[in-house]
């Protein structure tokens, strides 16, 4: 049986109490973070549905679990890794909730460096696909 299908994702409080976390990562390396927060009395962080992006610095172990995140998916140009905040009994740990690696909403006009920084990546991602054009051409 074909179908669109769906994904389930379990509902953390965190959401709604601080906020969901987009760290953008341009070449393989972090450029910036946003963190999303929706309108009062909603949960969904979307611009669509009234949620709200600013941009913010994340805590260590925020982004340590990103960069892991990103690495394990092996060389990318642009990666968007989203998730929350979750709350354990004896400390907070970020849940990976999303790793975007085709993602087209990266935050850009969010940060000033960052249309910079991913135009250096798409050229250090074609730079070497040039030389070989140019090496084999002589």
């Amino acid at each position: 049986m074909a179908g669109p299908g769906v994904m389930v994702q379990e509902f953390m409080d965190s959401i709604v109490s601080e906020g969901e976390w987009s760290l953008i990562f341009l070449g393989g390396q972090f450029s910036h973070a946003v963190l999303k927060t929706a309108k009062p009395g909603d949960f969904r962080v979307q611009h669509d549905f009234g949620g709200k992006s600013q941009v913010a610095d994340p805590q260590a172990h925020i982004l340590e679990c990103a960069i892991l995140a990103v690495r394990a998916a092996g060389t990318t140009l642009s990666a968007r890794v989203d998730g929350v905040v979750g709350r354990t009994r004896y400390e907070d740990q970020f849940r990976v909730m999303e790793l975007e690696l085709i993602e087209p909403a990266l935050f850009l006009t969010s940060h000033p460096q960052a249309t910079d920084r991913f135009a250096d990546a798409i050229a250090s991602a074609v730079q070497p696909a040039t030389q070989v054009r140019k090496d084999r051409l002589g």
